[in-house]
C-alpha cells in the first residue's frame, strides 16, 4: 500500500489538519470502491462453488482456498476503511479541556483521588494512545493532586511507590489532598516496606499538603511523622486521623507532635485508641471537629482547648456527671450515641442541632437542653425505633413545647404520626406548640393509608391557612413540607395537593 502523508493518524488519536482532510476523504472513497470490487469477486467465487457440484475434490478445495483468501482481503479492507473513518471522527477534535472533563468522570463517587492501584481505570486511560496520555498526564494536575492509597482494599496487592512518584510528578506544584488507608496488620504498629516507602514519599511533599486523611495509622507511624513533617505543613487545612488501632508495643509513643505547627489548620477529626489530649495541635485555630469519644472528659478537653470551634460532629460513649461547661462559639452540633452529656453543656449561641440514634426516653434530656438554649432554630432528630416507653406521648409533648424557637424540624425514623399531628395541629384550643415552625421534614411510609394521610393533611392545613391567631403573630405559617420515603407516597401527595394550590405550600419528596 502506498504511503500517505496522513498515515500517522491511523496509529494515534490526533485530529487531522485541514490540509489532510481532502486526501483522507479521497482515500476513503478509493478504499470503499476497492472493497466493493473485492466483495463482487467473492460473490462470483461463492456462486462458482455452488454450481460446481460435478468438479473434482481437488478443484473444489482450491476454490475454497480462494474464497478464504478473498474473505481475508475483504476483512482487511473493512478494517482499513474503519481506520480512515476514525481519523475524521468529531471526537478527535474535542478540545483538551473537554477530554479532561470526560476523563475526570473515570473516578468513582466513592473515590476521593487517583488510586495507587495499577488496575485503576485512570491509569488505563493514560495508556490508550499518545493523545490521551498527553491530556491525562500533563493536562490534569488537579486530578493527580488528589491521591488515594488503599492498602486495606487492594486484596493483598501492595501499593506501588512508583505509581505514587508518577502521580506526585504529574500533580505539578498544586496543593495535595491525600487519603491513606493503612493495612494495620502488624499489632506492634510496624509498617510494611511498601507503606513506609509511600509515606516517605508523601512526607517529602508535606509543604504541599492541604487535606490529609490517615485511616488505621499506627501510633508509632504517627510519631515517626514528627521528624519528617513537623513545622513543614504550611498549607494544611483539614486533618483526619481515624480508626487508630490499639498498639501492643511496650514503647508506644504517648504523644503525636507532627501537626503541632500548622498555621492554616481549621478542621480535625479523630477516632480510635488515641486520646485528643495526646495530640499536639494548634487547637485555638480549629473551627470544626469530628470524632468519637470513649470518655466524655475527652470531649470537654476539646471544647476547652478549641475555643473557636463553631461546628462539631461527635459520638459519645460514656457520660460522667459534673459541673456545667460553657462554650460561646458553637453554632452547629451533631451528636451520636449517649445524649446525657447535653445536661452538662451550655451553648448559648448554638443554632443547628442534629441528634442521631435518639431514644424516646432521651427526649427529657433534649427538652431541658433546648429550654436553656433558645438560640436553636434548626433541629434534626432521628429515632431508630420506638422503645415503647409508657409516657412517650408526654415526653413528645414536652419536647415540642421546648422547641419554641425552632423554625426547621426534621423528624426521621419511627414515631407516632397521630400523636405528632395532634400536637402540631393549631386548630385545637390551647397553646400552640412550635409557633415559629416554617419548614417540616418527616419520614413517612409509602404504604400510609388514607386515614393517616388525612390526619397529616388536617395538621398541615391548620398551620398554613390564615387565622386570627396567625394575624396576631402568635405563630408562623408552614411554608414547606419534605417527605422522606422509600417510594412515592401517592396517597399523601393526593391529600396535600389542594394545600399546594390554595396556600402555596411547597411539598418535596425525597426517596431514601
Amino acid at each position: 500500500m502506498v504511503e500517505q502523508p496522513f498515515d500517522h493518524l491511523l496509529t494515534s488519536n490526533y485530529s487531522a489538519d485541514d490540509s489532510e482532510i481532502p486526501d483522507i476523504r479521497f482515500a476513503l472513497v478509493d478504499a470503499q470502491d476497492r472493497l466493493r470490487s473485492l466483495e463482487e469477486k467473492l460473490a462470483e467465487l461463492e456462486l462458482s462453488e455452488i454450481e460446481g457440484d460435478l468438479q473434482s475434490l481437488n478443484e473444489r478445495a482450491h476454490e475454497r482456498d480462494d474464497i478464504i483468501a478473498q474473505l481475508l482481503l475483504c476483512d482487511e479492507q473493512r478494517a482499513h476503511i474503519t481506520k480512515l473513518q476514525s481519523t475524521l471522527s468529531p471526537l478527535r477534535r474535542f478540545p483538551f479541556e473537554i477530554l479532561s472533563l470526560v476523563f475526570s468522570f473515570a473516578l468513582s463517587n466513592s473515590q476521593k483521588g487517583v488510586s495507587m492501584n495499577p488496575s485503576s481505570v485512570f491509569w488505563g486511560i493514560s495508556q490508550v494512545c499518545r493523545l490521551w496520555r498527553e491530556v491525562a498526564c500533563e493536562g490534569m494536575p488537579h486530578v493527580w493532586s488528589s491521591i488515594e492509597i488503599d492498602c486495606v482494599g487492594m486484596n493483598g496487592q501492595n501499593p506501588t511507590s512508583t505509581l505514587l512518584e508518577l502521580a506526585l510528578r504529574r500533580s505539578g506544584t498544586r496543593p495535595l489532598s491525600i487519603r491513606f488507608y493503612f493495612s494495620h496488620k502488624d499489632k506492634l504498629g510496624v509498617l510494611s516496606e511498601s507503606e513506609k516507602a509511600c509515606l516517605d514519599l508523601l512526607a517529602i511533599q508535606s509543604f504541599r499538603w492541604k487535606e490529609v486523611e490517615l485511616q488505621y495509622i499506627s501510633i508509632a507511624a504517627l510519631d515517626g511523622l514528627s521528624v519528617a513533617v513537623k513545622g513543614r505543613i504550611p498549607l494544611l487545612r483539614r486533618l483526619v486521623v481515624e480508626n487508630v488501632p490499639v498498639s501492643l508495643a511496650a514503647d508506644t509513643p504517648s504523644t503525636a507532635e507532627a501537626f503541632q505547627v500548622a498555621p492554616q489548620l481549621r478542621h480535625f477529626s479523630l477516632s480510635g485508641f488515641f486520646r485528643p489530649s495526646r495530640f499536639y495541635l494548634p487547637w485555638s485555630q480549629l473551627d470544626s471537629y469530628s470524632g468519637s469519644f470513649r470518655d466524655f472528659h475527652d470531649f470537654l478537653f476539646v471544647l476547652e482547648s478549641a475555643g473557636n470551634l463553631n461546628t462539631c460532629d461527635v459520638f459519645w460513649r460514656n457520660y460522667h456527671p459534673g459541673l456545667m461547661f460553657d462554650h460561646l462559639n458553637m453554632r452547629t452540633m451533631r451528636i451520636h450515641g449517649e445524649l446525657m452529656g447535653l445536661s452538662r453543656l451550655r451553648l448559648p449561641y448554638l443554632q443547628k442541632l442534629a441528634l442521631d440514634d435518639l431514644l424516646i426516653r432521651d427526649l427529657g434530656t433534649v427538652s431541658a437542653f433546648l429550654r436553656r438554649t433558645p438560640s436553636v432554630t434548626s433541629l434534626e432528630v432521628y429515632v431508630p425505633y420506638d422503645m415503647g416507653v409508657a409516657n412517650s406521648i408526654d415526653l413528645l409533648s414536652e419536647f415540642m413545647d421546648a422547641c419554641s424557637n425552632v423554625t426547621s424540624l426534621v423528624l426521621m425514623g419511627e414515631f407516632d404520626m397521630r400523636s405528632l399531628c395532634s400536637l402540631l395541629n393549631t386548630s385545637k384550643s390551647g397553646q400552640v406548640v412550635m409557633p415559629r415552625l416554617q419548614h417540616l421534614s418527616l419520614f413517612v411510609l409509602s404504604t400510609t393509608n388514607s386515614e393517616l394521610a388525612n390526619i397529616l393533611g388536617v395538621m398541615v392545613e391548620s398551620r398554613t391557612r390564615t387565622s386570627q391567631r396567625s394575624l396576631d403573630n402568635e405563630y408562623d405559617h408552614l411554608s414547606s413540607l419534605t417527605l422522606h420515603a422509600l417510594r412515592e407516597p401517592s396517597v399523601i401527595l393526593e391529600c396535600l395537593k389542594p394545600l399546594e394550590e390554595t396556600f402555596g405550600l411547597s411539598v418535596i419528596v425525597k426517596l431514601v
